[in-house]
């Protein structure tokens, strides 16, 4: 069987959500790979302050939490595109929010791929859920992890809590979205 090894950056400002997908992710990994890592970076650790969480998903032993280069990037607020498009290995990924985009993607060797997670939520009427939209992308895509895992994640993350549906749809919603665009 061949091993595997996924890594991903999460990156947002903080009280959007990049944070709590990447945990999400992390969690429903732990049934699937031998080894997994979520190391967040708060940086001020304030409210709208940028943060962003590092992912390694993986069958053998993970050598260090902090990587200068990963696979694939996730940026759920758009804002934080230019400070972490060169986190990215060449021949990587980069998953951006595509609501607010200012700048492009100057880099011609990682694909990209631009998800209006934002614009969905708000055609369902709410601000909130983009997180779990960019998490259902990034599963689309990239195939890390079965969606069901990744449902039950959410599931537990948000027991008995009256948004848990909401989420789980912006998830698959994202899903989706992410596997026509892979």
């Amino acid at each position: 069987m061949a091993r595997r090894r996924y890594e991903a950056i999460f990156a947002g400002i903080g009280g959007m959500g990049a944070l709590l997908a990447g945990q999400i992710l992390t969690r429903s990994a732990a049934t699937q790979y031998e080894y997994v890592i979520w190391s967040p970076n708060y940086t001020t650790a304030r409210r709208g302050a940028p943060c962003d969480c590092t992912v390694v998903l993986s069958d053998e032993e993970i050598d260090s939490p902090i990587l200068e280069r990963v696979q694939t990037i996730v940026v759920v607020a758009a804002p934080q595109l230019k400070a972490y498009e060169d986190r990215v290995k060449p021949g990587g990924l980069i998953i951006t929010e595509s609501s607010g985009l200012v700048d492009d993607v100057g880099r011609k060797d990682v694909k990209v791929v631009k998800v209006p997670a934002l614009e969905i939520m708000l055609k369902r009427g709410r601000r909130v859920g983009s997180n779990m939209v960019m998490l259902g992308a990034y599963v689309g895509v990239t195939k890390a992890l079965p969606a069901e895992l990744v449902e039950k994640g959410i599931e537990k993350q948000f027991a008995g809590k009256e948004y848990l549906s909401f989420n789980k749809q912006a998830f698959n919603e994202g899903l989706k979205l992410g596997m026509e665009l892979a």
